[in-house]
């Protein structure tokens, strides 16, 4: 990691990381993803109007466990957050073309159970697996929100917030929030639909999220101390 990444981070809150991925990774990623909505989808679950979930994909598929640890982002990670660092839940979302819906504005460490803190407690990454454009329900981040210290405010729509910024981005890009960072997703308007997998890390001592079950076969693949702390091998009930 850079000194004007960490930088970067730092001031704005998120880093933008092309080609994160290859096109043999988006690839097969894309078909595992494919399979468990073809043969899994009741471990999905609505979010809203045409948009998808599941935090069940890494049961079956072992195509995302290299995801959580690929070295295009994880030493960015530990850049940031040094090796104080745990897996804590990996999802993935299908938005379909013209879903007409949006994701509000949020901030994660509402979502994953942290506690309210400015400091870094959480850290979010979106891999892009479709390409992601202005009219394909892209993310929106506030920059530098991460380091406000007051609620969000109420706002209807996406493009009201004040000071946005839009994330476009290619398959295969991906993208680093901070946990206190304000960000939404705008409508969708293409024919396209939007594939992404959200995955979420926090500090070792905080309960992972217990949305996705650690597999096994990541439990008893950790040799050294690092990754044993990594995937809360002391946190037994998650196995």
């Amino acid at each position: 990691m850079t000194d004007s990444d960490l930088y970067t981070f730092d001031t704005n809150g998120f880093l933008v990381v092309e080609d994160a991925l290859n096109s043999a990774e988006i690839t097969a990623i894309n078909e595992a993803l494919d399979r468990e909505w073809t043969t899994r989808r009741d471990t999905f679950y609505t979010r809203s109007d045409n948009t998808w979930q599941s935090v069940r994909a890494m049961e079956v598929e072992t195509a995302f466990d290299d995801l959580v640890i690929h070295p295009s982002v994880f030493e960015l990670l530990k850049g940031i957050m040094s090796d104080d660092i745990a897996f804590s839940e990996l999802s993935v979302i299908l938005k379909a073309p013209g879903a007409d819906s949006h994701a509000r504005w949020h901030k994660d460490v509402d979502y994953q159970g942290a506690p309210m803190s400015q400091s870094l407690l959480l850290i979010s990454c979106i891999y892009y697996l479709s390409d992601v454009m202005a009219d394909s329900a892209c993310f929106a981040v506030v920059p530098g929100s991460h380091r406000f210290n007051r609620s969000l405010p109420a706002v209807d729509h996406v493009n009201d917030m004040p000071a946005h910024i839009p994330l476009t981005g290619k398959a295969g890009t991906a993208i680093l929030f901070h946990g206190n960072l304000w960000h939404a997703a705008y409508p969708s308007r293409s024919d396209q639909a939007r594939r992404t997998v959200h995955i979420y890390y926090c500090r070792p001592w905080m309960k992972p999220s217990g949305h996705t079950k650690i597999p096994p076969r990541l439990i008893d693949s950790a040799e050294t101390d690092f990754m044993k702390t990594f995937y809360h091998t002391n946190w037994g009930a998650v196995k």
